[in-house]
């Protein structure tokens, strides 16, 4: 439990910083005196941000999203590799702190640490593999995801090591990206990413949902077996669209529907925690594969949106909806976490509940301003949007019960932990799938 709260502490102060550098606190970074950050998508003259983005955004992007992964992938493997969890919990705070301090403290010490920690990390994956004796089907599938997460982190560091010499050719993509996909189709960097994007948040929530699988007690086989089939499906079609591109990548949207599919029926067997699970699958349902599959479907032909959702006329629209789509599915990882560490420690679970209300208003939110705000000529993407403030009211109630779990955590701990008169052997942890009764997980 030591390295879940010192994990998810890190992890709320990260946010708890990315809150601050939004647009609507600029007043509370003055009065704090946190500097503007430089080079920003957010354009203060119009009140939006911009489509088009500068690299430096570009960079600090990447390095705060692997920041948020590696710390989520850390807390999400605990349960189910605590002879790594040392390793782990050290590679995450190498690329959480490395990350954050090159995007916002400058120095290539940072950069250092970064990559430390994701090999630190990679490492600690591979050591799990190697020794991970899988005793029943979710054990097999767990060890199925971590190979895949492993090849997706080889294609992950193929890319960041062409980034050093194909810096300028990799950075036009990504920003032309931004308008049309289409017209890097034919960049292998760009392809490459689109692979390494795809398969690593697929298989990371697979693998939060296989440990809660682990976690809460599992009844039944049949629905993991499609679990492994639709995860292994969505991973080798994202890693194919390296090579070969569309083709590819159209075999993604069916296979993730399988995989969704498959953890909603999973879901139903979970001896505790059952209906919070659900619960988050239908969000997916409802957020993500429902309007993915609309998209899709209308990508180049009029059926749902007219014109076709590539048109030049859903630009701002379609990258609204790409940086939605992945903010809710890392938001979903995070909550899938919290709610597993609240039952696993046996804490309160009022703040997965909200933190899954949160998702759901947030997801909607993010949903209508992509997709029922309309065509229209090129703007940036706006602050005043008829529908921010359904996705504001949803980003405060995950906020509220991002807070309530983390504080639930904390009170467990200091109730569990604290010196007991006379005991001089700390508290055992209880097996995976039952109540868990002085935990300790590092």
């Amino acid at each position: 439990m030591k390295a879940y709260l010192l994990l998810s502490t890190i992890l709320v102060l990260m946010l708890s910083y990315m809150v601050l550098l939004s647009p609507p606190m600029a007043g509370v970074r003055s009065f704090l005196g946190i500097k503007e950050p430089v080079k920003r998508r957010f354009n203060p003259e119009l009140g939006a941000a911009e489509v088009d983005a500068p690299p430096e955004f570009l960079a600090r992007v990447t390095f705060v999203y692997h920041s948020i992964f590696a710390v989520l992938l850390a807390m999400t493997a605990l349960p189910v590799a605590e002879r790594q969890a040392k390793s782990l919990t050290l590679g995450a705070i190498l690329t959480a702190a490395g990350g954050m301090g090159y995007s916002y403290l400058g120095g290539f010490e940072w950069h250092g640490l970064f990559i430390l920690g994701l090999a630190t990390l990679f490492t600690s994956g591979l050591t799990f593999l190697t020794e991970f004796r899988p005793k029943d089907l979710v054990d097999w599938n767990i060890a199925l995801t971590t190979l895949l997460l492993l090849i997706g982190g080889v294609i992950g560091g193929w890319l960041g090591s062409s980034f050093m010499w194909h810096r300028q050719e990799f950075v036009e993509a990504l920003r032309a990206a931004r308008f049309n996909p289409d017209l890097v189709e034919e960049n292998a960097f760009w392809r490459a990413l689109t692979a390494h994007e795809h398969a690593m948040i697929s298989l990371a929530l697979t693998l939060a949902f296989l440990v809660a699988a682990k976690v809460m007690g599992y009844r039944g086989k049949r629905a993991l077996y499609l679990v492994g089939i639709g995860q292994l499906v969505t991973a080798v079609a994202s890693f194919l669209v390296w090579p070969v591109g569309k083709v590819a990548h159209l075999i993604i949207t069916p296979a993730a529907l399988l995989l969704i599919a498959a953890t909603t029926l999973a879901s139903l067997n979970f001896s505790r925690s059952r209906w919070e699970f659900l619960a988050m699958n239908l969000i997916i349902w409802a957020s993500v594969a429902v309007p993915g599959a609309l998209v899709a479907m209308s990508l180049r032909k009029p059926l749902i949106f007219n014109p076709p959702f590539r048109d030049e006329a859903w630009d701002w629209a379609e990258l609204a909806y790409n940086v939605g789509h992945w903010h809710i599915l890392l938001g979903l990882w995070g909550v899938a976490v919290l709610v597993t560490a609240l039952a696993w420690f046996e804490a309160r679970r009022l703040g997965g509940w909200l933190s899954i209300a949160g998702m759901f208003v947030a997801s909607l939110g993010a949903n209508l301003y992509a997709l029922a705000s309309g065509p229209g000529k090129y703007s940036p993407n706006p602050y005043n949007n008829q529908w921010i403030p359904i996705l504001e009211a949803g980003l405060i109630i995950l906020a509220l019960g991002t807070a309530t779990g983390y504080f639930s955590l904390l009170e467990t701990f200091i109730r569990r932990y604290r010196p007991f008169p006379g005991s001089t052997h700390p508290p055992q942890r209880a097996p995976l799938g039952s109540p868990a009764q002085e935990v300790e997980s590092s």
